[in-house]
């Protein structure tokens, strides 16, 4: 995670994540099944999503850390690549890349 502070705008950070996603095949990949079980290999397009998600404070911010570094990936149907945009108080942001 990386913890920024000041103004930040989600789409500047969604482009910029975006740019990375475009150069690097591996991290648009899936591991489609085709229709007789055997895993195919599919590189999808660059686009990536970024939530925005307010926090209140450091404790919840934990929490939220820790259950989304722990959730999975289900490389079948979705690329190995997670971001979310964590927002504080006061014009803080956390930035965690799973």
């Amino acid at each position: 995670a990386l913890r920024l502070a000041g103004a930040v705008d989600a789409d500047v950070v969604r482009a910029a994540l975006a740019d990375v996603v475009a150069r690097h095949e591996s991290l648009r990949t899936v591991f489609a099944e085709t229709g007789d079980g055997e895993p195919c290999q599919v590189v999808g397009e660059a686009g990536v999503e970024v939530p925005v998600v307010e926090i209140g404070d450091e404790s919840a911010l934990k929490a939220a850390l820790v259950a989304e570094a722990g959730r999975g990936f289900d490389l079948s149907v979705e690329a190995p690549l997670r971001a979310v945009l964590f927002d504080l108080p006061g014009d803080e942001f956390v930035l965690l890349f799973v």
